[in-house]
């Protein structure tokens, strides 16, 4: 869609049309999992916002549109959590109100995206707050988060949330096909991105995602076992991988989930090829017990996202399942 990959074409038109018609706000939020292609929707609602020909945009021919497809516009700031720390502080929130105060150079408006929205602090989001109150009427600011329960509503109420679903089998499997059209494992991949077409990205370009499939259903019989020397174990693997922390998580997220299912109705798994060790775990513990160890394992995954050590987080899990 206007040389994005977008899997929600009727918001992006909505958006579009807001522009269009000349009713868009200073500030929104995109709420929805990065595998659901909301940065790719956030730049293209920017590239809109800042055409120079707003009852065509997107025009894709104005010196805004072509620079910001080559990343050269000045006037589309990214802010992103830096490298080195866990946040976005307040030092970062007072630069981006800075810059909001000085006019855009060439474009029509000066976008913000603000990546990771959920890694803000309270202060950031705070000191924001100045600028959201009275903003400029050319700054418009799109925090990008994966939960919205994660800013301050204070904030919330001053923005725009546009909500990313999770979406169809159909387009996750014309993803696949355009993407990967030699996928031999189409049922299986469908499947397994539940609804998150670039997870696919993940698992296919993954030369040791076999390996690390087994891996997780071992971490599951561990998650599973009452026994608290597995949690010592469970944490151990971890601390030895952290780069892949959150695959792994996901792995082990949709393996619950089968075995939750195998416990519920007898049948209906996704991972058929692990169903030995779904079974057994299914079995070991009861629906409400496999929901709980489910539970802990997204809280773990999203303690590690916000950068507490790996290990600590799984131990924290895993000791919570015994």
């Amino acid at each position: 869609m206007y040389g994005y990959t977008v899997f929600h074409e009727d918001i992006i038109n909505s958006l579009i049309r807001s522009v269009r018609e000349g009713r868009s706000a200073n500030a929104y939020i995109f709420e929805g999992d990065k595998k659901l292609g909301v940065m790719n929707a956030a730049e293209l609602f920017a590239k809109t916002l800042m055409c120079l020909e707003p009852d065509s945009a997107p025009c894709g021919s104005c010196g805004p549109c072509e620079e910001i497809e080559t990343g050269a516009d000045p006037d589309m700031i990214r802010i992103a959590k830096p490298k080195d720390r866990a946040s976005i502080g307040i030092d970062i929130a007072r630069d981006v109100i800075n810059s909001a105060l000085t006019k855009p150079i060439y474009s029509r408006r000066k976008v913000f995206l603000i990546e990771n929205g959920d890694l803000m602090t309270a202060e950031a989001q705070n000191s924001l707050l100045k600028i959201l109150e009275e903003p400029p009427e050319y700054a418009v600011f799109i925090i990008i988060c994966e939960s919205e329960d994660n800013i301050l509503e204070t904030v919330r109420s001053r923005a725009v949330t546009i909500e990313f679903p999770l979406v169809g089998d159909d387009v996750v499997k014309r993803y696949i096909k355009e993407r990967y059209p030699d996928e031999p494992r189409m049922d299986f991949m469908v499947k397994y991105c539940a609804g998150l077409p670039m997870a696919a990205d993940d698992i296919i370009n993954n030369e040791e995602i076999e390996t690390e499939r087994g891996d997780a259903a071992e971490l599951m019989k561990l998650l599973a076992s009452r026994n608290k020397t597995d949690a010592f174990k469970f944490a151990d693997y971890f601390d030895k991988h952290k780069d892949n922390a959150a695959v792994i998580c996901d792995m082990l997220m949709m393996y619950l989930r089968d075995a939750l299912v195998e416990n519920l109705c007898g049948g209906g798994i996704i991972n058929t090829d692990k169903g030995e060790e779904i079974r057994a775990v299914a079995t070991a513990r009861s629906a409400s017990e496999l929901a709980e160890i489910l539970d802990e394992v997204i809280v773990m995954k999203k303690m590690i996202g916000r950068y507490v050590k790996t290990s600590a987080a799984a131990l924290h899990a895993a000791l919570r399942c015994k």
